[in-house]
Parts: structure tokens; sequence; C-alpha cells
């Protein structure tokens, strides 16, 4: 099994961790569990490599003033009251 897991790994140019060997042994029909393969690969010395880290682009002021929630979190159209909710979404 420990064989066919390097097998897989290097054939991933050593990208894949536990979770896609796993996968590619399944898909491949041997029966083995997601803990044996993260097991044999930690005894085997290999490891994934991990994606690069996000950079944080907002720095939160702790000191500045919280903005108080005027709409109290409540987004439903009122009927009674046309045009006195607005509310938008970027996405």
């Amino acid at each position: 099994m420990a064989e066919r897991i390097t097998t897989v790994h290097r054939q991933s140019r050593g990208t894949y961790g536990s979770p896609r060997v796993h996968a590619v042994l399944k898909r491949e029909g041997a029966d083995c569990g997601r803990r044996r393969v993260a097991r044999l690969m930690r005894q085997a010395g290999l490891a994934g490599r991990h994606r690069r880290r996000r950079h944080r682009t907002t720095i939160v002021d702790p000191h500045a003033a919280i903005r108080p929630d005027l709409v109290l979190r409540d987004f439903r159209p009122d009927p009674a009251a046309v045009d006195t909710r607005w509310c938008g979404d970027i996405t």
C-alpha cells in the first residue's frame, strides 16, 4: 500500500496530501481508509504542498467608533412605510 501511495504522490509532483491521495486510490479501486493513508504518508515522510497564505488587506482599527445598527438587521420590506429602507449587495 505504501508503494502505491508513494507513486500517486510522485505523480502529483508532491502536491497531493492524504485526502487527494485517498481519493485517487479509491478511484483506482483500492480498499483503504483516509486515516490509514495519512498515517502511511506520515511514516514515509510525504506531505502535500500548501497554498499560499492570503494577504491581509484591511487592518481593523481597535479604537474606531462602532457605528449603530439603524436597521437592527431587519431587511424585510415594510409595506406601510415605502422608501424608508434601502440596502444593496455588491456580490
